[in-house]
């Protein structure tokens, strides 16, 4: 009896079925427990992205409704620690934390910015005495710094008192070299050679108590100095130089006379 074609075609696999099945022997024979481990990790990474995106909000959560005249800000690099930045401005590491309703001091995230109080802690030793009077020649009290903070700090401080950047970055390596433990012979003191004298009559200005022998208070006082004579000589670059060396009086009344330093200071400039 012959039989039905239809059964024959039923009971023969054709070519691509079997094609097909060898391909998934294939596929699941060439799979390893090192392409397992790599999977899983894979899974594990986007998963963690995903819970850290969630928990970012709160575990790391800078006010900005505060207003920026009670923060410095400190823009977190790669391999930034809470501890390290703590240290390096002199402060107290849970008071950073409670600024910035970090709930965990291990997590904080590169490229964010954290609000370092104006009135953080201070170390031990410091140029600055309760009545406001700042100390001469209180090698002890310096600071230390890096090129590469000093830049950071100097552009973030131009930026909070609208100061152009290559500005402040200028007058600081002509005085300075950006080396904040430095004390001119003068009494100038730190990275934007701020005398004494001047800390003080600044301090009293805005009505704070900044110490010059500090790596950031120090660049404070530099940019609140350059902005009071940027409004002072209506934004006359020159003049503004000329200034910060020779003091605003000596200009309005002696014009300038440092043209040497003036020309120093503009052509670092061009640079920045």
């Amino acid at each position: 009896m012959e039989q039905d074609p239809l059964q024959k075609m039923s009971l023969k696999p054709s070519n691509s079925h079997l094609q097909s099945n060898r391909s998934r022997s294939t596929f699941f024979h060439s799979i390893t427990p090192k392409h397992i481990v790599l999977l899983l990790c894979s899974i594990l990474l986007i998963g963690g992205s995903f819970v850290t995106s969630l928990l970012h909000p709160d575990v790391f959560a800078s006010s900005t409704s505060r207003s920026s005249a009670h923060c410095f800000w400190h823009r977190i690099s790669a391999g930034d620690t809470l501890n390290r930045i703590a240290y390096m401005y002199r402060a107290n590491i849970w008071t950073i934390a409670r600024a910035n309703h970090i709930r965990n001091i291990n997590l904080i995230y590169s490229g964010q910015s954290l609000c370092i109080p104006s009135k953080v802690q201070r170390s031990a030793t410091s140029g600055l005495q309760a009545n406001g009077h700042v100390k001469w020649y209180a090698y002890k009290a310096l600071d230390w710094s890096t090129r590469a903070l000093a830049n950071r700090l100097l552009r973030n401080a131009a930026a909070r008192h609208g100061l152009p950047a290559n500005l402040m970055l200028a007058i600081a390596w002509q005085e300075s070299g950006w080396n904040q433990h430095v004390i001119a012979r003068d009494g100038g003191i730190g990275i934007m050679q701020i005398m004494p004298y001047t800390a003080q009559a600044l301090n009293r200005q805005v009505n704070e108590h900044f110490d010059p022998y500090k790596l950031y208070d120090n660049i404070e006082l530099g940019a609140i100095y350059l902005r009071a004579l940027w409004h002072g000589f209506h934004g006359n670059m020159s003049k503004i130089i000329s200034a910060y060396n020779e003091g605003g009086w000596n200009v309005k009344h002696r014009g300038i006379f440092n043209w040497r330093y003036v020309h120093n200071v503009r052509a670092l400039m061009r640079w920045y």
